[in-house]
């Protein structure tokens, strides 16, 4: 049997409006019941996390904001792993600012959001607290540390902004796009879900192969390669299916609590 249950939160575990469900909230608990850790790895900052109903108390762990921060759900103690040193930071912002037209900008610190605009509030769950500079501020100057630089620009798509953003080089930083949303997250090349929950279970002396990763999006990609054992949800983007070991139903169907409650059937092999 497996240690760690590892899953992504938006599109994998949680509906279209983040919330968790009766039945996967139920297959967690059953999990760390049966000796499982639980561990949340989003893109999602901590204070999210907590702010879920019912989310935190069947959770050991979250890893947010794509791996650059551990979070403690007992204490709700966040400890920023892999910040984008700020001199980084504003290097990335004059360079994405010229490479895509448009572009507004917000720091995710780990405790607050500060943006340009009031844009960034539209399709976030549980972001605040925020922070407005209008779009003539500078986000990056209030900022005490930077755990993600988030770009959006209105009417484009993520994917478009990608496109553009492909010929800004920093040494350091990774780009995660998202799809036809018109975002872009940039967080340390360190900070990614498969090399920090690699880190969290190494402190625990639990290998990649006593772990099982759930996830549906690009970001989730160096988890479900990294774990003994992985599923996509149906609806996944083609980079997370190629790279997961197994398949489950979408959330909307509890695909998680559907492999969780096989997993622990003892009768079923894992």
């Amino acid at each position: 049997m497996p240690k760690v249950i590892a899953t992504d939160l938006d599109g994998t575990l949680l509906d279209r409006q983040g919330r968790l469900s009766e039945r996967n909230h139920k297959a967690l608990q059953a999990a760390r019941e049966h000796g499982f850790l639980t561990v949340a790895v989003t893109a999602r900052p901590p204070r999210a996390v907590y702010r879920i109903p019912d989310l935190a108390p069947v959770l050991d762990a979250a890893i947010c904001s794509n791996g650059a921060i551990f979070y403690d759900t007992d204490t709700r103690e966040s400890d920023l792993r892999h910040p984008i040193p700020l001199p980084v930071a504003r290097e990335l912002h004059e360079r994405l600012r010229a490479a895509i037209p448009g572009a507004l900008f917000a720091v995710e610190t780990g405790a607050r959001q500060i943006a340009q605009s009031e844009f960034f509030q539209q399709g976030v769950h549980f972001g605040d607290p925020w922070t407005i500079v209008g779009p003539d501020g500078d986000p990056l100057a209030e900022a005490e540390a930077v755990a993600e630089l988030i770009v959006r620009a209105p009417g484009s798509t993520g994917t478009a902004m990608y496109a553009l953003a492909r010929s800004v080089e920093l040494p350091g930083v990774s780009l995660w796009p998202w799809g036809s949303f018109p975002e872009i997250e940039c967080t340390a090349t360190e900070a990614t879900k498969g090399a920090a929950l690699a880190a969290w279970c190494a402190e625990r002396g639990i290998g990649a192969e006593e772990v099982v990763a759930f996830g549906d999006a690009p970001n989730d990609v160096p988890m479900l390669a990294w774990a003994g054992r992985s599923f996509a949800v149906e609806g996944a983007r083609d980079e997370a299916v190629a790279v997961a070991t197994d398949r489950t139903a979408a959330a909307a169907e509890d695909g998680v609590a559907q492999a969780i409650e096989a997993i622990l059937d003892l009768g079923v092999a894992w």
